[in-house]
């Protein structure tokens, strides 16, 4: 089991709470909260539930008296585009969407999603399917970024960052065939080396309970441990450097 207090710790260096979030955006907090219900801003990254407590013969005490809420570094731009706009709440929705809609596919042209991570969204001649644009894009926006798995994930919400995710974790699992080749050759270590600076560049540290099971854990820690390669630097404080 992972300690409690370095998961505090995380969220409390690298997200915001609503306070800090709504001072930074210029947003007062049940704006966000309306923001949030309408879909112009993401679910809390991290939530802390009040039962966690401690106990002694002398005295309990509840670690977080009540519910305590977190907001990854990525909302942090969009709190503020929406703190600027004067539309009504669903022009606003459909506002954003539309916006990260144009970015994400202008990302996935530019990039090598035709051959590592994205492969499914493009068609035969190279061209985006829109078919399946449309049924990812859906997904990544209302499940994803709304639902707030990408606050966990990624430092920005934007088409280079997500784009690039899937892209480069993709690259090093194509290069060591998922984790399980035996050895790399000194071509194929510099560019796993490359893909996972890529890779870490795009992605947070991600908790400590939830590193191991996901990307960086897997796809970086794993990897480099295994093929003897270097770590990516050391990352930065994400809800400081976002502010």
């Amino acid at each position: 089991m992972t300690d409690a207090f370095a998961i505090l710790d995380y969220v409390r260096r690298h997200c915001l709470t609503p306070q800090a979030l709504v001072q930074a955006a210029g947003l007062a907090e049940d704006r966000l909260r309306e923001l949030v219900a309408a879909g112009c801003l993401p679910q809390p990254t991290y939530v802390l539930d009040p039962s966690l407590a401690v106990r002694s013969a002398i005295r309990s005490e509840t670690l977080a008296p009540k519910l305590e809420e977190w907001f990854g570094a990525a909302v942090l731009p969009w709190a503020r585009r929406a703190a600027e706009s004067t539309l009504p709440l669903p022009a606003l929705a459909d506002r954003l969407r539309q916006d990260f809609a144009d970015d994400f596919r202008q990302a996935l042209l530019v990039s090598e999603g035709r051959v590592h991570g994205w492969t499914e969204l493009f068609d035969a001649a190279g061209a985006i399917d829109e078919a399946a644009f449309t049924k990812a894009f859906d997904e990544i926006w209302r499940e994803s970024w709304l639902g707030g798995a990408y606050g966990v994930c990624l430092r920005r919400f934007d088409g280079h960052h997500l784009v690039t995710k899937l892209v480069e974790r993709s690259r090093i699992r194509a290069l060591t065939a998922e984790g399980v080749k035996p050895a790399l050759t000194a071509a194929e270590a510099a560019e796993v080396t490359t893909a996972m600076a890529r890779l870490d560049a795009v992605i947070t540290p991600f908790a400590p309970h939830e590193r191991p099971h996901g990307t960086p854990g897997l796809w970086i820690d794993r990897i480099a441990d295994r093929y003897g390669l270097p770590h990516p630097a050391a990352p930065v404080d994400l809800a400081a450097a976002a502010a």
